[in-house]
């Protein structure tokens, strides 16, 4: 292989190198498990990955929540990422569920733009369904609906059909995957 062949080879692969790989893991004081990154970041560890043993041929495995996650609920209900922290207020209705969450910008800039995806499991920690939401969008150019800095505000109620198989209230997990800012 020619250097430049290998250059342009190490080139496109170095993206796939450069993503968040997981360091270790470790046990807080209180019994928390976290998970140390080589980006220095941490996460709580709140989903196992589905267990394949038991599962007839042909079906899913389902993920499930940890131990942790199922004796303290609130540390699936509520993220935070680059300064803004959305948290699950309220679950009403029946079908369709309403979701309410309160969002906060701890950060410095104003933002515009904040989405990510919100996955309900049934109390017994299995995943249901996963869904892409949008917890709040600004309109640019109109300053008053940006989420300013220092500033908490509820977002608009997000509707999900009510996933089969679900009894009861389900467990919220909120996750932040990106926040635009202005």
């Amino acid at each position: 292989m020619k250097p430049l062949s290998r250059l342009l080879v190490a080139l496109c692969l170095s993206p796939l190198l450069a993503q968040a790989a997981p360091l270790s893991q470790v046990t807080l004081p209180d019994g928390r498990q976290v998970q140390l990154n080589d980006d220095f970041t941490w996460e709580y560890l709140l989903v196992k990955p589905a267990a394949t043993a038991g599962v007839a041929k042909g079906a899913v495995a389902a993920p499930v929540l940890t131990e942790q996650a199922l004796t303290n609920p609130d540390m699936l209900s509520q993220a935070s990422k680059d300064g803004i922290g959305v948290k699950l207020t309220q679950i009403d209705g029946d079908d369709p569920l309403q979701l309410q969450f309160m969002l906060n910008n701890s950060g410095s800039r104003n933002v515009v733009r904040v989405s990510g995806s919100v996955t309900l499991f049934t109390e017994q920690g299995v995943q249901l369904t996963s869904q892409e939401v949008r917890f709040w969008a600004g309109e640019n150019r109109l300053p008053d609906s940006y989420l300013r800095k220092g500033e908490q505000r509820p977002s608009r109620a997000i509707e999900l059909a009510r996933p089969a198989g679900l009894g009861g209230k389900p467990l919220v997990r909120v996750q932040i995957d990106e926040v635009e800012f202005r």
